[in-house]
């Protein structure tokens, strides 16, 4: 399996998230830090939120925005180190 197939979700505790117009809010009650999403960032957050996978938040941005691989991988790497960061998703274990 490659970090792309890896499937990431947030974090189970302590965030508490709501989609207001098309934006998303989080509020990391564990950090005290609070978070407004841009759209490419909202789109990104409702993806990991079920689950997904690196190269497919990549394909989602291509879609979505209208970007080339290159920029979507870029932007994708650069959202999940921030969140890695913060320690806001976790990487799901692999199911048998």
């Amino acid at each position: 399996m490659t970090k792309d197939d890896a499937t990431l979700r947030l974090r189970e505790h302590g965030l508490n998230w709501r989609e207001i117009d098309g934006e998303v809010v989080v509020l990391d009650i564990e950090r005290s830090h609070y978070l407004n999403l841009n759209p490419t960032g909202c789109v990104l957050w409702l993806m990991l939120a079920d689950g997904a996978t690196e190269a497919g938040l990549v394909q989602r941005l291509t879609e979505e925005f209208d970007i080339d691989q290159q920029t979507a991988h870029r932007d994708v790497e650069a959202f999940l180190t921030a969140c890695r960061e913060n320690d806001l998703i976790a990487d799901v274990p692999p199911t048998a």
